[in-house]
């Protein structure tokens, strides 16, 4: 059965950050009793990773690049020119707060961007996500500690010592992702980009830094009013009790 297209308009509501946890973390993918426990380390890995970063899934594991061309009958056609190296494990920089992430790749950049904007086009800013509270003034960042976590188990358990951090195809990732969580790739990005927008970065041009889109004006739909991101006490507007148990459960040796 082929993936059917799905857009923004399929997504229901935006969740907070405690519920897409549980979605990753509610089931796995149906794997074998060996290899189990790295497989499934490696696809909540994946699925922290892409709402973390907000990324497109081909930014975070390997993909074809095409390029368009116009054929002799005048339609559009594409042909694959390369692939994306994905997120790679020279990207990553663990420290004692905080992961991270350099000189990850952007996917769907033509020539025609390229040549207007630089090379630098092609590559996404660095980000963080941390590994403890109060890392950031503003507290919401807190909700990504449980994400960052998830990768970082991977970091140390499986995951590759040089090279993509995840070598399987963006097929394959949709597969795991929709069986586990009932979603879409896209979904994640939706959701981060949202929560960003709402929470974090809450202005155009920063927002659309961080995603690394070349026009601020296609990401102001993630930006918007939420009169939680005003209140002093964040706890009033957010679950944060959710962060300090994984903490702590942590803390006593109880991973997920």
């Amino acid at each position: 059965m082929g993936k059917k297209r799905r857009t923004l308009d399929h997504i229901e509501r935006y969740l907070q950050p405690k519920e897409i946890f549980e979605l990753i973390t509610s089931k796995s993918w149906p794997y074998g009793v060996v290899e189990r426990e790295r497989l499934e380390c490696r696809d909540r890995a994946l699925m922290a990773i892409a709402f973390i970063s907000a990324g497109r899934v081909a930014e975070i594991v390997r993909g074809y690049r095409y390029e368009s061309y116009i054929d002799e009958n005048g339609k559009r056609r594409a042909k694959i020119i390369g692939r994306y190296p994905g997120l790679l494990r020279e990207n990553v920089i663990v420290e004692n707060d905080l992961i991270r992430i350099s000189g990850m790749r952007v996917a769907k950049r033509t020539q025609k961007i390229i040549s207007k904007h630089g090379l630098l086009a092609t590559i996404r800013s660095e980000f963080v996500a941390p590994l403890k509270k109060g890392v950031f003034e503003n507290p919401y960042w807190d909700q990504l500690i449980p994400f960052a976590y998830l990768f970082l188990d991977y970091l140390e358990k499986y995951a590759p010592k040089r090279g993509p951090l995840f070598n399987i195809t963006r097929t394959r990732a949709w597969q795991i992702i929709n069986y586990v969580t009932g979603k879409w790739c896209h979904w994640f990005r939706a959701q981060a980009e949202h929560f960003y927008g709402f929470f974090l970065l809450t202005d155009t041009v920063k927002l659309s830094e961080f995603v690394k889109v070349t026009d601020p004006k296609s990401v102001k739909k993630y930006i918007g009013y939420d009169w939680r991101e005003q209140l002093k006490d964040k706890r009033l507007g957010m679950d944060f009790d959710w962060i300090d148990k994984f903490l702590e459960e942590r803390k006593n040796g109880i991973h997920i």
